[in-house]
């Protein structure tokens, strides 16, 4: 029923997302917000309201309301399937209950919103057109995340790679998009030298291995059992894409892959998610196809149902 619901064309199932993340805020009320990874969250601007919980749990649930919408306008509106639908916006939010902590003061996914915006652009770039604007664009919008998680500066090779692959190595084109990521961290470095305040720094490895615990490694096999639905849908839905969707699933796919290895990384080497975090953003776009798609029958609706019981039931199931 939920799948059915959320893959149709309706645009009102939206209203149904705070409905879904009440759930999760009552979950966390009634068991334990357990924290996947060291849940050490950073940003170059102060935690807001930290001092009072319920404003932080209302932040958060703005934020994830406003990206999960994104989301799935990014896809609808680049056309990844034929027809609307609205099932990455839940995707998203049920993927993003893992890495969120209500208890905590955190920018993790406003940075997550300059992510997507940024994709947005890269995605929308046409091979035979000039992308010197819209690099500097996508630049300058990646850059505007590491004011709320400095660690996604380690973003920067792979949004170089993916200029690369839409558009083809154009010397001018790379050196605008370095240079906008580059101008918001300039601005901030100039105000910090200005100041006399002492810059952040970017611990996300350790030399010691981070040693997760049986509640972490469940968590991790249910993201890489979603990675294989993932692959598995996409694989499907390529074989009768055109050439412009091949195009745009490539450039996704190569996030994705690349998030996958350094979001990894710097988990079982420092205990860090917020780079793992942003696995939401292809996985919720992938897992989507693996719900339509025949090849896999009924295991992907079983498997989702099973992944959204175990996101609400966590926190009780974490209690014990």
């Amino acid at each position: 029923m939920v799948i059915r619901l959320f893959l149709n064309n309706r645009v009102w199932v939206l209203l149904f997302l705070p409905f879904v993340l009440s759930l999760y805020i009552l979950g966390d009320n009634l068991g334990m917000d357990f924290p996947f990874g060291k849940a050490e969250q950073s940003s170059l601007i102060l935690p807001f309201f930290s001092s009072i919980s319920w404003v932080q749990s209302g932040a958060h649930i703005v934020m994830i309301l406003v990206n999960a919408v994104l989301l799935n306008w990014v896809f609808n509106s680049n056309e990844f399937l034929e027809k609307n639908t609205f099932m990455i916006s839940l995707l998203y939010i049920i993927i993003s209950s893992f890495f969120q902590h209500w208890g905590a003061s955190s920018w993790l996914f406003v940075a997550h919103l300059f992510c997507i915006l940024g994709l947005w652009i890269l995605i929308g770039i046409k091979p035979q057109q000039s992308a010197k604007k819209p690099a500097f664009n996508a630049g300058v919008i990646f850059g505007l995340s590491l004011f709320f998680e400095p660690k996604y500066f380690f973003l920067l090779p792979i949004v170089l790679l993916l200029l690369v692959n839409a558009r083809g190595f154009h010397l001018r084109e790379l050196i605008l998009l370095i240079v906008g990521f580059f101008l918001p961290m300039g601005f901030y470095w100039a105000t910090s030298y200005l100041t006399g305040s002492n810059l952040a720094t970017l611990n996300v490895l350790s030399n010691k291995y981070y040693d997760a615990n049986w509640k972490e490694v469940s968590i991790l096999a249910f993201l890489l059992l979603m990675l294989f639905f993932s692959i598995a849908g996409l694989r499907a839905r390529l074989a009768k894409a055109s050439l412009r969707l091949k195009k745009q699933t490539q450039l996704l796919t190569i996030f994705m892959f690349y998030i996958v290895l350094l979001g990894s990384l710097t988990f079982f080497w420092g205990g860090d998610t917020t780079l793992l975090s942003l696995i939401s953003i292809p996985f919720s776009f992938y897992f989507t196809y693996a719900l339509l798609s025949s090849s896999l029958g009924v295991s992907s609706h079983l498997f989702f149902y099973i992944l959204l019981s175990f996101s609400l039931f966590k926190y009780m199931l974490f209690y014990f």
